[in-house]
């Protein structure tokens, strides 16, 4: 289709350069030879174009159709310097009828969203397989996070090149399609995160929480560059992103703040090392958020935070301490005080 198209324009730029030079002036000026010859060739393209945009077309096809009109054409053959100025004098209009370029614009994006559900779905089951295996945040970002988007970012960055407006609606089918695939994300990670035997016991479920946590700053931040196309109905799809991906990081956050609570043994009476629990628990919330991005990392500190007044404030507050001396009294003292700073030094350090 290129080459025909390219073939056209140059046949068109062709022939009225020899009717400029050889052809309109053998006739009188009044007989106005080179409108006859511009309004034809004008009517016999656009009869190509259309027969054209009648034809069912695949994707790159349409993109092609859709740029050559819009931008090839005005700037190969109504820019040319011999030939453009005499087809714009003419005041000719567009090749295609308005309603034309609408209907294979609507085409497009119809056409390129069932590619992109296809195509984003299988992405997420063959990242879901993997998913029981030890794998890292690394491998989660460069393999899920940038296949996903990588798929949605040909068209973003493709549509507009054609016109703003198509650029538009392009990211409009896109931030739905982005949303549907959210969604199922987030089933997909609850389920896996919360369903009985789905996660091995052991040190790898922190690792895959935090892994699977962090494929949420790379779709916030396309969801958002997605809804910035200004799309009239663009605020509500961008809150269902939001919304899922809420929902994705606060299951992980749960997973984290269970097994932290588990492995550091936050409990009355088994403080242990503060400086170590600080600094363990300052790594892993470390790396559930990468580069800065995102906030979710606050998530997990305000429900590590709200499972220790549950866990261990609140049952110490509601017991009852029985010292049948000053010297037992000055020890559980002494015992509740160091407590308090190691938790007051832990939060502090988060």
């Amino acid at each position: 289709l290129g080459a025909r198209l390219a073939a056209l324009a140059a046949r068109v730029v062709g022939d009225l350069g020899v009717v400029r030079s050889h052809v309109a002036p053998a006739y009188p000026p009044e007989y106005g030879a080179l409108g006859v010859y511009a309004r034809g060739y004008h009517r016999a393209l656009a009869q190509q174009l259309r027969a054209l945009a009648q034809r069912p077309l695949a994707v790159p096809d349409l993109y092609l159709l859709l740029d050559w009109h819009s931008n090839a054409y005005p700037r190969e053959v109504l820019g040319h310097p011999e030939v453009g100025a005499l087809l714009r004098a003419q005041e000719l209009g567009p090749l295609l009828p308005p309603e034309t370029q609408r209907d294979l614009e609507s085409s497009c994006i119809a056409a390129v969203k069932a590619k992109v559900e296809v195509a984003v779905a299988q992405e997420l089951q063959l990242s879901e397989d993997t998913w029981p295996e030890d794998v890292t945040s690394q491998d989660m970002e460069e393999g899920l996070a940038t296949r996903i988007t990588g798929l949605l970012r040909a068209h973003v960055d493709r549509a507009p090149q054609v016109t703003p407006e198509f650029g538009r609606e392009m990211a409009h089918s896109l931030l739905g399609v982005l949303v549907a695939f959210l969604h199922s994300f987030q089933r997909k990670v609850e389920r896996f995160l919360e369903g009985p035997g789905e996660v091995p016991p052991g040190d790898g479920a922190p690792g895959r929480a935090i892994a699977l946590a962090n494929c949420c700053p790379p779709f916030r931040a396309f969801a958002e560059r997605l809804a910035q196309f200004g799309h009239p109905e663009s605020e509500e799809p961008r809150r269902q992103a939001h919304a899922a991906l809420d929902r994705v990081s606060r299951a992980c956050g749960h997973v984290l703040t269970r097994r932290l609570l588990e492995d550091l043994k936050v409990s009355p009476g088994r403080g242990g090392d503060s400086q170590g629990r600080g600094e363990e628990l300052c790594w892993v919330l470390g790396w559930v958020t990468p580069r800065g991005c995102g906030g979710h990392q606050w998530v997990l500190v305000s429900e590590l935070h709200r499972r220790v007044l549950i866990e261990y404030v609140r049952p110490l507050l509601q017991g009852r301490l029985v010292c049948a001396s000053a010297k037992a009294r000055a020890r559980v003292a002494a015992r509740l005080g160091d407590e308090a700073r190691q938790l007051r030094e832990l939060f502090t350090r988060l």
